[in-house]
């Protein structure tokens, strides 16, 4: 029975590297660098420049690497993401960000991921076992609201003002055309 040396480990993390070069994707990575909390307890981080770096994405771990990151879920088809990266990785750590180019060339949008934990279970590790989210992005809502509280959708039949007694005569109604015309 051997035993694991330091130099052994550097050895080991080259072949991980070369490893994830092979068969893992190339993905921009960025650690913070300032963290400061709003009111609401949100995360407002500055990200550093990204890095560009080879990672593995573990699609179906075995219940024994789930068992070491310490997850634990009734159901089967309720796995987390997870990403090997390389124990050189700069300054990882909790809230660092994992963005996916697109495969596509006409697909523009890129798939962020956020770091929540960071394992290993060897003494001298080859990479980082980290557990991802993704980060979704919406697009800004085009609302075609105005500041009254009588919005009301364009049907053929409008409503009259002065049918219903509750309503203001002199505010203005606006109509939410759903129909897109």
């Amino acid at each position: 029975m051997a035993l694991l040396h330091k130099d052994d480990a550097v050895v080991f993390r080259g072949f991980f590297k070369e490893m994830a070069k092979l068969r893992g994707i190339r993905v921009s990575y960025q650690y913070p660098i300032k963290f400061k909390q709003s009111l609401y307890s949100e995360s407002i981080l500055k990200l550093s420049e990204p890095t560009r770096m080879d990672i593995v994405f573990e699609e179906n771990p075995k219940p024994k690497t789930l068992k070491a990151i310490g997850w634990v879920s009734e159901f089967g088809d309720d796995k987390p993401y997870i990403a090997l990266l390389p124990y050189d990785a700069e300054n990882i750590g909790l809230d660092c960000v994992i963005t996916v180019s697109p495969d596509e060339p006409l697909k523009t949008r890129y798939n962020k991921f956020k770091v929540t934990s960071v394992t290993t279970t060897l003494v001298y590790p080859d990479c980082w076992t980290c557990t991802v989210v993704p980060i979704f992005e919406s697009d800004d809502v085009d609302n075609n609201y105005n500041k009254s509280n009588y919005n009301y959708l364009k049907i053929e039949d409008q409503p009259d003002k002065k049918a219903y007694g509750n309503v203001i005569e002199n505010e203005s109604y606006s109509y939410i055309n759903i129909d897109g015309e």
